[in-house]
């Protein structure tokens, strides 16, 4: 099972053998792969129902993409930005990379804004990501055990989770394991092309969530050990690595421009593990059972002894010291990051995806561990489908259409709860709705790092006279209000009593159903419109943007 030899003939291809360089797959690789896609979008959140905070963001990011382009405000584009945020207050736009933003406002310029559509835009790259998978496990698998392995790699529960959710994790992990296969083709056949290519795919990467670039020390490796010391007088590999840095001076910039920011505030984060703890680097090793699956788990910690094996004693030995890399530099540059969440390593797993078939094959004959490779892989795949729902919440879909609706044209509607991103992407997806302006009390009445409360949030000075009078002045037709939405705040709690006073008359009730967060209200979210008169003015915002460091200022819905 080494490394193809770059003198492999394309008959000892076809006999099945191990090799990246194969021909196009079979028409059952491709129905296999292709229906494994489908079922993870057809078992998706699709109408509306987003559950974690970030995917209704990611999603509006495409739609911001978009409008941008069909708007080309060239004369003052900053300005334009600023407006469009303060009328859809959910925007996350510079604190990501924009690559999947772009590909996604493609989608939307084609078939509409919609839940779904975004994510078919993740499934798109989760197909890319399973062909990927199979031709670089083919390297070190027969063709149904790659197979296998590619279902591993999409369809563990982890990865199946996010994937199904309008989220950056499953799209940079297919760029990465895309510039892997060109990588490994480089090293197979030194045709320049292929090392330019994987300098482009990983910085297409690491332009789609910045922690991509973990790999890079694994690639460097890999190719280190492949050409010893001519890899320092490889002059295309050279080129495409300066390449590569050239291309990413704009994600540095923006970086260093809003990075400070956002690790001072990740450090305050509740859940954050000391470094010097062992806990902190432990975390993911006891993510894994969950992560992968036990079985799957014990197959893979047989199969990387193998694969450690043939990394010392095999003549191409760098292709397995290449998935030993990655999974050691994946492991350490993650753990060296005090708040961790089980999905940031997702992208660390796919060795361990290819280490399970690699022991049944070493442990089985032939025919029986390549079909046994394909069973742990649909097996996998089927019992996430079966008893690892996405998590969604219901709810924010009908009361954006009943805003859409309700709301006059250009009218403004004043939010007060958690699902922000939630409701401001509803709207948004309504066809002939985008005069709807949407404002947060969390903006008005707080400063609030990083996005939710925590040390150093700082509250507005304003009694309940000035709140009533505030609010009166945003020309407002309908409140959408969160009871108890972070009333533990003073400024907060006297913005409840301003709602809940004669001035205001609750005309909606909507329950919201699902998988709650501790911050959702279980109770549901009301509407309330205003018992006076309405007049029409400027409707001026001026509030703090503490992450970036600014104040913003305009209109809440500029004619």
């Amino acid at each position: 099972m080494a490394w193809r030899s770059r003198h492999a003939t394309a008959s000892a291809i076809a006999a099945g053998k191990p090799g990246l360089s194969v021909a196009l797959p079979t028409l059952g690789v491709i129905l296999a792969l292709g229906l494994a896609c489908v079922a993870l979008l057809l078992t998706a959140p699709v109408a509306g129902d987003f559950w974690n905070q970030d995917a209704p963001r990611h999603a509006l990011n495409g739609v911001f993409i978009r409008d941008f382009v069909a708007a080309h405000p060239i004369a003052d584009p900053m300005r334009w930005a600023i407006d469009y945020y303060l009328k859809r207050p959910a925007l996350t736009i510079v604190f990501y990379p924009p690559l999947f933003y772009c590909v996604e406002a493609i989608a939307f310029a084609l078939f509409g804004v919609s839940q779904f559509v975004a994510q078919a835009t993740v499934t798109a790259f989760i197909g890319l990501l399973a062909g990927a998978s199979y031709l670089l496990s083919r390297t070190f698998l027969p063709r149904w055990s790659a197979v296998g392995a590619s279902l591993l790699v999409i369809a563990a529960p982890e990865a199946a989770l996010w994937g199904r959710q309008v989220m950056l994790d499953l799209p940079a992990y297919a760029l990465i394991v895309t510039s892997a296969c060109f990588l490994a083709r480089y090293l197979e056949n030194d045709r320049p092309r292929a090392i330019y290519l994987t300098a482009l795919f990983l910085v297409a990467a690491i332009y789609t969530k910045y922690n991509a670039g973990f790999v890079a020390p694994a690639f460097a490796a890999a190719f280190v050990m492949a050409r010893g010391k001519a890899a320092w007088r490889d002059g295309h590999a050279m080129a495409a690595a300066g390449a590569a840095a050239i291309g990413l001076v704009p994600a540095i910039l923006v970086m260093l421009t809003f990075g400070a920011k956002n690790i001072d505030s990740v450090s305050g984060l509740r859940g954050a593990l000391p470094l010097d703890s062992l806990a902190a680097w432990l975390f993911y090793l006891e993510a894994l059972p969950s992560q992968l699956g036990w079985l799957t788990l014990v197959l893979a910690a047989g199969g990387l002894v193998v694969i450690s094996t043939r990394a010392l004693n095999q003549r191409d030995r760098w292709g397995y010291g290449l998935l030993l890399a990655w999974l050691l530099f994946g492991y350490l540059i993650f753990s060296a990051i005090s708040l961790k969440e089980p999905r940031d390593t997702i992208m660390v797993l796919l060795p361990l995806a290819i280490a399970a078939p690699v022991l049944l094959l070493r442990a089985l004959p032939r025919p029986l561990g390549e079909a046994a490779g394909l069973v742990l892989g649909a097996g996998t795949l089927a019992y996430t489908l079966l008893f690892c729902p996405v998590p969604r919440l219901d709810g924010y879909e009908q009361i954006a259409a009943y805003l859409a609706k309700n709301v006059p044209p250009n009218g403004v509607v004043v939010y007060s709860g958690y699902r922000d991103a939630n409701l401001v992407f509803d709207l948004a997806a309504i066809p002939g709705r985008s005069d709807i302006a949407v404002i947060r009390t969390d903006k008005l009445l707080l400063s609030v790092p990083f996005g939710e409360p925590r040390r150093g949030v700082k509250q507005a000075s304003y009694d309940q006279a000035a709140i009533a009078a505030l609010l009166r002045n945003l020309g407002a037709s309908y409140f959408v209000v969160q009871p108890g939405f972070w009333s533990a705040f003073g400024v907060m709690a006297r913005f409840g009593a301003v709602i809940g006073s004669q001035d205001y008359e609750k005309i909606q009730h909507f329950d919201v159903a699902g998988t709650f967060s501790d911050k959702d209200n279980k109770a549901g979210v009301d509407v309330f419109r205003p018992t006076y008169k309405m007049t029409e003015h400027a409707r001026q915002l001026d509030f703090d943007m503490p992450i970036t460091g600014q104040r913003f200022q305009g209109a809440a819905n500029p004619k």
